[in-house]
């Protein structure tokens, strides 16, 4: 029998659907919540950017700034955890198709961290926020027939 996975995810969660009816939902096997995912760069940002002296002999100090967006990065990291989590069950053999369902740009960085036995069982991406509505409601953005 088939199994069908349907991820719907956005920058601060994640809940895995598995089926093997075409036609319906029928269980949700996992629920990821990344917190950081929601915060603002100030929240993610503890301290003031590091101090060194300038190289001249002058006494002014140069402030150091991060070389990467701190949210970019928190929502990065999300993203290679649950393309990890999607790569592991297609080795695994734990699902047979699967649906991705997330924003555009969370889309593309799922995207962009699954390996090829994991994209090559992708059905379709649909690029909406779904995370937060029920079962039933998410089954609707998905193809009448799976």
């Amino acid at each position: 029998m088939e199994k069908i996975w349907v991820l719907a995810a956005d920058n601060s969660r994640a809940r895995i659907f598995e089926t093997t009816r075409r036609t319906v939902l029928e269980k949700e096997i996992e629920t990821m919540v990344h917190p950081a995912g929601r915060q603002s760069v100030q929240e993610l940002i503890e301290d003031r950017p590091g101090r060194s002296p300038h190289p001249s002999t002058s006494e002014k100090r140069v402030a150091y700034a991060p070389t990467v967006d701190p949210k970019k990065h928190e929502v990065q990291q999300f993203a290679r955890s649950l393309a990890k989590l999607l790569n592991n069950g297609a080795r695994e053999n734990k699902y047979q198709k699967l649906y991705v369902v997330a924003p555009p740009s969370f889309l593309g960085m799922i995207r962009s961290e699954l390996d090829g036995q994991s994209r090559e069982r992708i059905i379709a991406e649909i690029d909406k926020n779904v995370t937060q509505f029920k079962m039933e409601e998410i089954r609707k953005y998905l193809p009448e027939y799976m």
